[in-house]
């Protein structure tokens, strides 16, 4: 006979938020298992840590044996990872529990189905661009990643005014629910079990295109529109990227960047201080909070910044070579576009790919023109052509 594996989601670990077909799996369960946190919901569980769980329940006595887990079982639960460890054993039964989303929205009295939802809990990551993109913003913290830590990072960001609700502890004696700002929370202590919920009014649409009209220009240089798109669709950003934009100037092509990378970062390096302003002021604008701006010279500017998934280099100060160098150093696999509009400036790029060994090293040129009214007719004006240049990853073959 065949032995039955139950894993339980055990909602927020309290009696009052296990579900009744929970409670009937724990009861029928000739032997429980859980970590110390939630062990009280039922007499007699073993206690062991949760790295210990699938062993001992696969060493347990009897022919149906529980394990609990918080939360519900598929919400960024470790349910996945034990019943892979357990399904080699006998047969795995799934019992879904009450989510901390689903609680916590509860308490507050609000929905959840228009809400981006996000884990930081025990993970690497960051939330800038869900919250630059979201209205609204569900984010499980913990770890080196607690409420308090995230909130500061977006105070840090900018977004220190965006109305923030906190719950700690969700369902138990201890439980705190808090309405204030971002600013406010960066400043409290705030332990591992706790929910945020981020309203943010302002978020603007990742998907909507950016208009060269739409930025604040001065005097300096700025890749049009043509190009941007052009040259992103070339880099082909990831919604999770890590990406470098060299000699980010206004901050167009960083922004465009930013918006195809609405879950990772993009770190915009520029030296010029009218440049870096206006930067600053089209990243605010224009709502892309998950850009970082590095003020410095490249290569030396690169030296402290995170791999690279892609990199986009607009302007070199002559250092082309160096830049690509640092990049493909700190990920053999990274992806690159440069753009230029002097022979020199593409000769120089293309040599420096090539030596480098970058894969699949390629060179388009884009000839764009605008309409333009004329009186009654309409003419068409040339833009500069530019010459736009790509490789990626190794080539080692």
């Amino acid at each position: 006979m065949s032995r039955t594996f139950s894993i339980i989601g055990a909602g927020m670990g309290a009696p009052d938020t296990l579900t009744l077909e929970a409670r009937r799996a724990l009861d029928a369960a000739d032997a429980v298992f859980a970590t110390a946190r939630l062990a009280s919901l039922r007499p007699e569980t073993v206690v062991c840590p949760f790295s210990e769980l699938a062993a001992r329940a696969v060493n347990a006595n009897g022919q149906t044996v529980a394990v609990l887990v918080s939360g519900d079982v598929g919400f960024f639960s470790a349910a996945a990872r034990l019943r892979e460890q357990l399904m080699l054993h006998g047969d795995v039964r799934l019992v879904c529990g009450l989510s901390s989303l689903q609680y916590f929205c509860a308490k507050l009295g609000v929905s959840y189905d228009d809400a981006c939802v996000r884990s930081l809990h025990g993970r690497t990551g960051s939330i800038l661009g869900a919250v630059s993109y979201h209205k609204k913003v569900f984010v499980l913290t913990g770890g080196a990643q607690n409420a308090q830590n995230v909130c500061r990072t977006l105070a840090d960001a900018g977004l220190g005014g965006l109305t923030v609700h906190l719950g700690e502890n969700l369902g138990m004696e201890t439980e705190r629910i808090q309405t204030a700002t971002v600013e406010t929370l960066a400043g409290q202590p705030c332990g591992d079990l706790a929910v945020l919920l981020i309203a943010h009014a302002g978020a603007v649409n990742a998907a909507e295109p950016l208009r060269d009209s739409m930025f604040t220009r001065a005097k300096v240089p700025m890749t049009k529109e043509e190009v941007r798109w052009t040259a992103c669709g070339r880099l082909a950003v990831q919604p999770g990227d890590t990406v470098w934009d060299v000699g980010a100037g206004t901050g167009a092509m960083t922004l465009e960047l930013a918006r195809r990378a609405c879950d990772g970062l993009v770190y915009a390096v520029e030296r010029d201080a009218d440049a870096l302003t206006l930067l600053a002021e089209n990243r605010r604008k224009l709502g892309g909070y998950n850009v970082h701006i590095v003020a410095g010279r490249a290569p030396d500017a690169l030296e402290a910044l995170p791999a690279p998934d892609c990199v986009f280099v607009g302007g070199s100060g002559g250092e082309m070579r160096r830049i690509l160098a640092m990049a493909k150093g700190k990920n053999p696999m990274v992806r690159v576009v440069v753009t230029a509009i002097a022979l020199e400036t593409l000769e120089e790029a293309r040599r420096a790919l090539t030596e480098l060994g970058f894969a699949n090293v390629a060179v388009s040129q884009l000839a764009a023109a605008r309409s333009k009214a004329v009186g009654p007719y309409t003419m068409m004006t040339a833009l500069n052509p530019v010459f736009i240049l790509s490789g990626g990853g190794d080539d080692a073959e």
